[in-house]
């Protein structure tokens, strides 16, 4: 289950970075990774909804497979990235925008929290919060920065529990 879990890890990790580098490329960076997805247009229209699926459920994964009993803060995360996807045309309307902003807060903040009610590591879950923290306080486009750094760490954080782990 080790390999599931870092395979899949791997695979959300680079989907995310290509996806990533090609909306800076071509569009610089945005007010927002969601908000990337507007500029999008076809073939590539669904891309962020798919690459945000490929996270969540890469993280759903990890939760089950982590440990020989579902780890729930991790799973109930990687279910709000996935939501993120599911909720991505949040500028329509009044529903969408609190779906996806409610999936965005709580599953990132169910994984900050997973650190340390899952993994027993709650000097872990504090950095993310001083760097969430530092990220929105010091950074110029700030929720770009906080997405990232959230990302960043989160993934971080996974790999190496599940190398430690099992």
């Amino acid at each position: 289950m080790k390999t599931l879990v870092i395979s899949s890890l791997l695979i959300a990790f680079i989907a995310l970075c290509l996806y990533l580098q090609v909306i800076i490329a071509e569009y610089g960076i945005r007010k927002s990774i969601s908000d990337s997805n507007y500029f999008l247009k076809k073939p590539f229209k669904l891309m962020f909804e798919v690459v945000m699926w490929i996270c969540g459920l890469s993280i759903i994964i990890t939760g089950i497979f982590l440990k020989d009993t579902p780890q729930w803060w991790i799973i109930g995360g990687g279910i709000g990235i996935f939501g993120v996807g599911a909720f991505s045309d949040f500028k329509r309307n009044l529903f969408l925008r609190i779906s996806h902003y409610t999936s965005a807060i709580s599953g990132f903040a169910m994984l900050g929290l997973s650190f340390w009610l899952n993994l027993n590591s709650f000097r872990y879950s504090a950095i993310i919060a001083v760097s969430a923290l530092l990220a929105v306080l010091l950074g110029r486009k700030r929720i770009w920065c906080l997405e990232l750094t959230m990302s960043i760490e989160v993934f971080i954080g996974l790999f190496y529990f599940a190398l430690i782990l099992q």
